[in-house]
């Protein structure tokens, strides 16, 4: 009797697995399967995957289309035009966003209004969008080094996520492994972390984001349509309130620590080296005869439009504004002599006065996550300023030297 059923049992286990696997590859064959955008990377960890494509609806609805270059935007020969600007954008998923088309990213909302710029004498500009979903700074330095330079860009654009960028650098409180970290030692910043030190950390990391033939529920047709039914069947139930926030505006991803002075060792640690990078990054890019611009982008508490909200979130932590990060990375920009454009106060004056949200979707929480195209435009809108007033100060080497015709 026990051996029938448990014969049974086994032969029901075995139809429901055939039943995913062949419901995997008929919705893989239908194209309904989430797109493999990344791949694997020895110097950074991963990159995204040249030629692919497909829809991003997770947060916001977009198609994403990755050039052979390896990068959201329109093919773009290695050999700068003639009387072109280039502007590499260097930054993670805020910079990446995938959450909306490609022509509403603020990379490309920086190449449009740039054009009206009187400085540009009439020239082309290229906006070359390089950031990449979960990047640091240290990455960034090294999408710089390994991918940047090929383009040689005049302008070289850092957004630098404080959210969690600060973690991302920190060998102690990041997560995720499959990334360089720098340290210092004696005084000098040395690349380490199990990506470079382990083989086996590195054989796993290939492994994670090479193997096609695995079964990986994030990537699993079957597994999305299941929680995307899930989503729909939840959001209809009595008494479900969509756009419902915690006031205190703590979203995944995001450390309230950031908003203070670090307290802890591995704090102190993360901030040293972020600064590090940045200040590296700034060295190499003089270096290459290339201006230098870090922009601080904001974390969706800190454009909450109403100000009630955060001046409740501010009580909760017991700091006076939510500008720490901002103000830190600008006290670096003066001391070593590079532009900040600090995002965070004059977006939130205008998420205040216009009552919008600059972050979230309607398929998120508004207000939490990435920008929105709104955030987008303003943002983008913001740093093209910025550029055009470099560029007609004279702080672009490259055009300095060869004037507009």
């Amino acid at each position: 009797m026990i051996a029938k059923i448990f014969a049974r049992l086994v032969l029901l286990c075995f139809g429901i697995l055939a039943a995913l696997v062949i419901g995997e590859i008929g919705l893989r064959v239908a194209g309904l399967a989430k797109p493999a955008f990344y791949t694997y990377d020895r110097y950074r960890g991963w990159v995204l995957r040249p030629g692919a494509a497909g829809s991003y609806t997770k947060e916001g609805d977009a198609y994403v289309r990755i050039n052979r270059e390896g990068f959201r935007g329109p093919e773009t020969p290695l050999a700068k035009p003639p009387n072109t600007i280039r502007i590499a954008m260097l930054g993670d998923s805020f910079t990446e966003a995938q959450q909306i088309a490609e022509d509403q990213t603020f990379s490309a909302v920086i190449g449009r209004t740039l054009t009206s710029c009187p400085a540009i004498g009439g020239r082309k500009v290229e906006v070359l969008n390089l950031g990449v979903n979960g990047y640091g700074t240290a990455q960034e330095l090294m999408t710089l080094r390994h991918q940047a330079w090929r383009f040689s860009p005049d302008i070289v654009v850092l957004a630098l996520f404080t959210g969690n960028d600060i973690v991302n650098n920190s060998v102690t409180l990041e997560t995720e492994r499959c990334r360089p970290f720098f340290v210092y030692r004696d005084g000098q910043m040395i690349l380490t972390g199990p990506l470079y030190d382990s083989p086996v950390s590195r054989a796993r990391c290939m492994m994670r984001f090479e193997s096609r033939l695995r079964f990986d529920p994030n990537q699993s047709a079957v597994v999305k349509m299941i929680d995307d039914g899930w989503r729909a069947i939840r959001d209809r139930l009595p008494g479900k309130h969509h756009h419902h926030h915690k006031t205190e505006g703590a979203e995944l991803g995001i450390n309230d620590v950031v908003y203070k002075p670090p307290t802890d060792s591995a704090w102190r640690d993360a901030w040293h080296v972020t600064e590090g990078i940045i200040e590296e990054m700034n060295r190499e890019v003089k270096a290459h005869g290339a201006a230098f611009l870090t922009v601080t982008l904001t974390t969706g508490i800190q454009v909450w439009p109403d100000r009630a909200v955060r001046d409740q979130y501010m009580r909760r932590l017991g700091v006076a504004d939510l500008w720490y990060p901002d103000l830190r990375i600008e006290t670096l920009g003066r001391r070593d002599g590079f532009p900040v454009l600090v995002l965070s106060q004059p977006l939130a004056a205008y998420a205040q006065q216009h009552h919008v949200f600059l972050h979230g979707f309607t398929n998120t929480k508004v207000g939490e996550g990435h920008w929105n195209q709104l955030g987008h435009r303003v943002g983008g809108e913001l740093i093209a300023a910025r550029l055009c007033a470099m560029i007609a100060s004279g702080q672009v080497p490259s055009l300095v030297s060869n004037p507009a015709p």
